[in-house]
């Protein structure tokens, strides 16, 4: 697909060249979620590129016991990647439907937003596309305002969606 490059403000072409190949999606089940993702795939068919999806989470809340059994905070986030593992099955699924490129994976981590600056360059991310809004039991698990930190950061767009 033919893409438009502006230089300045006087000088745009059209050019050959592909701008969107590779689309990062952070996904955490939250009910924005679909949007999301439908943004994500409907830019994914339109440049014919791929979409890698990512789920991050504490890796210090699974190391948290508390006199000998695990703490409310590791249980919640042991289920959590359940949840997570369900909803990306169903993504991949989706991806599949509309025979759009798609891998995923879950990422244990500390700081969220480093981890997905640090994805976007191992795995050469032309696009991120992702939510503005978590629900309670993901804030703590999410460390900030995590898609502040990316859109600001990242070396590429960042789609940010209501």
């Amino acid at each position: 697909m033919a893409s438009i490059i502006c230089t300045d403000l006087d000088n745009c072409t059209v050019t050959d060249f592909q701008a969107v190949r590779r689309i990062l999606v952070p996904f955490n089940s939250t009910k924005h979620a679909p949007n999301v993702f439908g943004k994500a795939l409907t830019i994914a068919k339109l440049y014919g590129a791929s979409i890698c999806v990512v789920s991050i989470v504490n890796k210090d809340l699974v190391k948290k016991w508390v006199n000998g059994t695990p703490s409310r905070q590791s249980a919640m986030s042991l289920g959590s990647v359940d949840i997570l593992k369900k909803g990306i099955t169903k993504l991949g699924l989706q991806a599949k439907k509309f025979k759009i490129p798609f891998d995923s994976t879950i990422i244990p981590s500390t700081n969220v937003s480093e981890t997905i600056i640090a994805l976007i360059d191992s795995q050469k991310i032309d696009l991120v596309v992702m939510g503005t809004k978590g629900n309670a039991m993901w804030k703590e698990m999410l460390m900030g305002r995590v898609s502040s930190a990316v859109a600001i950061n990242a070396k590429c767009p960042v789609l940010l969606v209501k």
